[in-house]
């Protein structure tokens, strides 16, 4: 892996960073094998009325949410209880840690576990964006001073463990720390889908990679029928920078708060796993719990995407 005193450089003046050969070839095989047997079980159970978000299997689906949901890993044998200790210890692997205190300066806090897949009917190139316009009401004023605020440190981070080659993900290489460009501007409000984003650099990965970029650069992630894509996604924050869900965020993205996972409240749910992964979700669990109660859910949501999350197979 690179050197720890380069990742700190190489953050801030890139707005992404990547570990090459962080994990080995066996550890990827196995989180292939589990997450695609996730993607199996979420292909004939999901539907848009009880996914969060409404990001239900279909023929554009490109984002399964939540791998690490206890239905798809229920208790019904050792086999199904090791799965979901991976998907954890993964979540808190000491190389992916090392590497956020480097960007953060301090302990990152979890948010969510996605998985990235190429959809089996048509494909979308994505849209450029940052992350913060979506905290902005279109207010591009407003941009701005998330844009300078959440530089350093940033608000969230994204990381990405590649299962297969690819190049999926571009990003604008400083766009993190600063405002748009005229022509980047004009991409990103005008033809968000387009090749022509100045500067724009694809992520080559490899399996066995980690990457890492800022929620606030100018970014997209490109979904292409019959171009492969398997990556897990992890999103986190920091101890010093939560964002815990609330009932209006609940509301506003049809049940899809990213940090709302009320299953880490559950006896049991984190049986099994490193000694180190129980220390990082007991900080995830300190910071939310008040807000990961089943009272929080409005009842707007409908019932079955309350099932979603309190009709969940036995731990």
């Amino acid at each position: 892996m690179q050197n720890l005193n380069t990742w700190r450089a190489d953050w801030q003046r890139d707005g992404f960073l990547v570990v090459r050969n962080a994990f080995p070839a066996s550890d990827i095989a196995r989180l292939r094998a589990i997450c695609d047997g996730v993607y199996e079980q979420w292909q004939t159970i999901s539907t848009p009325d009880s996914e969060p978000g409404g990001f239900a299997y279909g023929p554009k689906a490109w984002v399964l949410i939540h791998l690490n949901h206890p239905r798809y890993h229920p208790n019904v044998g050792p086999e199904s209880r090791q799965n979901l200790v991976t998907l954890l210890n993964t979540i808190a692997a000491p190389q992916a840690l090392a590497a956020l205190r480097s960007i953060y300066g301090e302990d990152p806090l979890f948010m969510q576990m996605n998985y990235y897949v190429d959809p089996v009917g048509a494909g979308w190139p994505g849209v450029w964006h940052r992350d913060c316009q979506f905290f902005s009401n279109g207010d591009e004023a407003r941009m701005r001073e998330l844009i300078a605020a959440e530089a350093d440190p940033p608000r969230d981070v994204h990381m990405h463990i590649p299962l297969l080659p690819t190049h999926a993900t571009e990003v604008v290489p400083g766009s993190h720390a600063r405002y748009d460009t005229t022509e980047e501007f004009d991409v990103r409000i005008n033809d968000n889908a387009s090749d022509r984003m100045p500067h724009r650099l694809p992520l080559e990965l490899q399996p066995g990679d980690l990457a890492f970029f800022h929620v606030n650069s100018i970014h997209r992630g490109m979904y292409l029928q019959g171009v492969p894509r398997r990556t897990i996604a992890i999103t986190y924050s920091s101890v010093t920078h939560p964002r815990p869900p609330t009932r209006e965020w609940l509301i506003s993205s049809r049940g899809y708060a990213a940090s709302y996972q009320p299953w880490f409240l559950r006896e049991g749910y984190l049986n099994g796993v490193q000694p180190e992964t129980q220390r990082f979700f007991q900080r995830f669990v300190g910071a939310y719990g008040p807000n990961l109660t089943l009272d929080l859910l409005p009842p707007e949501l409908g019932a079955q995407r309350i099932g979603y999350y309190t009709t969940t197979d036995p731990i």
